[in-house]
This record gives structure tokens, sequence and C-alpha cells, in this order.
């Protein structure tokens, strides 16, 4: 089942209250919590805990000053243990290399995973540190941030390229790129007419333009999900308001994939953040000065973020039906998606102010610096 893809009206996230998650946590960990909040989620359920410090379990030798995270997985990753110890695997990875990322802590029977029956379906169970700071989405925007983000995904890819691991070959997940011509199933949640045709005229492009070109692109290991809510930033020495990329977090996108995708998605949810196309080439310009994008595959960038932009919105949709409080879900609709996906797919741009001609951007932003 390591291949299985959402399909329509499937319910993937745990169903399970508070008092059972601190269960959880003492029955697995030791851990005795004295606080519980539960953080933003797609289709897992993440709880941070801090320990009651008059509590702490003898078993766990190195307690986490900043507290943990319980992430309890949706029920199709769940099926793919190889995937999950590939998780593990490439924080450590990471982390023995200087770029600040959860570090998963091992469980009382010595595991950094077990899986667990929750309301009648399996998911798998980790506790993680918690890695301080504030997100990107709760600071002041400013290029030097976008401009840095474009540096830190450049320095993780090139990383990655010496990390491997079985449990990504056989990764299937709906929010790969790759996995755009899937989003013909959920369409039918898009009720606006001008909406639709927008989508069904990206999802077609990215049939023709894309599909074909996959096998030639350059491809490696990806976050997959480099966004506002999975970026980490702490305050520069000496400041309050100027912030500088502190670690990453959320590797559940994780994937072997195209370099450009890393690259098309991070400025996608950073051009959301602004509701600016010209964002996208201040990230190009952070992101090229660590590692160098091919002219063939720059030139697929615009059609690799509408579709990033469509499938956020069209699952979305999709996913505000079936959890209409969900918060997460929520953020791309209030950020403006379609209308920023207008701008980018606008025919008629002025040659000399055209918001999508990200190269030029990037190259006016580091000659300013």
């Amino acid at each position: 089942m390591s291949g299985a893809i959402l399909e329509p009206g499937q319910i993937i996230r745990a169903n399970i209250d508070h008092e059972s998650v601190k269960l959880l946590a003492e029955r697995l960990y030791g851990i005795s919590v004295l606080e519980l909040t539960e953080l933003n989620g797609y289709d897992d359920r993440n709880f941070k805990l801090i320990e009651d410090p008059n509590m702490k379990n003898p078993l766990i030798t190195n307690h986490s000053e900043h507290g943990y995270v319980l992430k309890i997985l949706n029920s199709i990753d769940s099926q793919n243990p190889g995937f999950v110890e590939a998780q593990n695997e490439v924080m450590n990875f990471l982390g023995a290399r200087g770029v600040i990322c959860p570090k998963p802590i091992r469980n009382i029977y010595g595991h950094l995973h077990s899986l667990e029956t929750i309301n009648g379906k399996q998911h798998v169970v980790r506790l993680l540190e918690y890695v301080p700071g504030e997100l990107l989405k709760d600071v002041p925007k400013a290029d030097a941030l976008f401009y840095q983000l474009g540096e830190f995904v450049a320095n993780i890819d090139n990383k990655l390229q010496h990390f491997n691991h079985s449990g990504l070959m056989s990764r299937e997940h709906i929010w790969m790129l790759n996995k755009v011509p899937e989003l013909d199933k959920f369409k039918f949640a898009i009720k606006d007419a001008e909406k639709l045709d927008l989508v069904e005229e990206v999802i077609e492009e990215f049939k023709y333009a894309i599909l074909p070109r996959i096998d030639e692109l350059e491809k490696g290991v990806l976050h997959g999900d480099i966004n506002e809510m999975n970026i980490v930033v702490v305050p520069k020495e000496g400041s309050k308001t100027d912030f500088r990329i502190g670690g990453v977090i959320d590797f559940g996108d994780m994937q072997y994939s195209c370099y450009v995708f890393e690259l098309a998605i991070t400025m996608t949810y950073m051009m959301l953040q602004t509701g600016d196309p010209r964002t996208g080439g201040i990230v190009l310009a952070g992101y090229t000065v660590n590692r160098r994008l091919p002219d063939d595959e720059y030139m697929l960038l615009k059609t690799l973020i509408s579709a990033r932009l469509v499938q956020s919105l069209t699952i979305g949709a999709y996913s505000i039906q079936n959890d209409p409080n969900n918060e997460y879900i929520l953020s791309t609709e209030k950020a403006n998606g379609w209308e920023l996906l207008k701008k980018i797919r606008k025919t008629k741009l002025d040659p000399e102010d055209d918001p999508t001609d990200w190269k030029k951007i990037a190259n006016e932003f580091l000659t300013r610096s």
C-alpha cells in the first residue's frame, strides 16, 4: 500500500481528543504532559507538548528544553513505514550538517515510531524535539528574508544530493507536483465556472509542457513543501523586528523528484505571502547564488508555479468541504491564491514591467544589493 494516493471521500486525519494524546505521550514516551497545544496540520495531527518538570521519566536521557511535537500521521502515509524511516533519517542527516530541524526521539521501546490503532484506523506516532522560533508567516515580510530563504533552500538541496533512502522510491502523494493531472478527480469542488476554466487550463498545460520533460530534469531528494508555516525564523542579533532563517520543519512531503519543483514551490508560497509575483524573483536570486538553474528549467517556472497554485486551491477547496474548520487549509484561500494565479496567467503583460520576468527581477535585486 506504499503507493496509495488520496481519493475523493477519504477521511485520513486521525480522530483523537487531547486527553487521548496525553495518554499516548505517557504510554509511548514516558512524558507526563503539563501543557498541550495543537499545531497546524493539513492531513496529520501535530501537538506541542510541554512536560511536567516534576515528573520527568528517567528513561529519557535528553530532555528537550523547548518541548516536543507529537505527530500522528494520516492513515495513508502510515501505511508506508519506509517513508517514515526516511523522514527520521533525513532530519538526523541534515541536523548533523548544520541545518536546524526537528530531532526524532526514541520511544520507551527504543523505536523512532510506532503504529497505533486510533478510533479503528492505524496511524504512525512519532515524537520530535520542538524547534523554537517564529514561523515565517508571523513576521514582517522583507525582501532580505525571501532572498535568504532562496539561499537556504538551495543549500538544503545541495546537502541532500548525498542522501538517499529506499523509502522515498515508492512514495506517492497527491501533493507531489507530478501528480497535478490527478487533480481532475477533485476539480468538482471548484464551483465557480471562471475558476474551473483556469484550473483546467493549467492542468492541460502541465500535461503537455511538463510531463514529457520530467525524465530530462535534474533530480534529487527534496523537502517538497517549503512554505511560510514550515520555515522557522529567529530575530537577528540585537533586533526585535529583523529576522533571519532559523530552520525548517515538517518533512511529510519529502520526495525524490525534480529540483526545479522545489524552487517553484518555494517561490509560489512566498508570492502568496505578499500577493506580488515579483517576490518570486527575490527567492530566485537567493536560490541561484547557491545552486545553478539551467535555462531550459527556468522556462518551466511559470507553468510549475501556476500548477502549484491550482494544486493548492483545488485540494484546498475539496478539503474544506470535508474539514471546514481547518485553519491550515483555509490559508491559501485567505492569501488570495486566485488573484495571484490570475496575475501570473495574465496574457498581456508589459514586457518592460513584467512581474513574472523573475530572472530580470533577480538580476536587478542582486545588482542593488
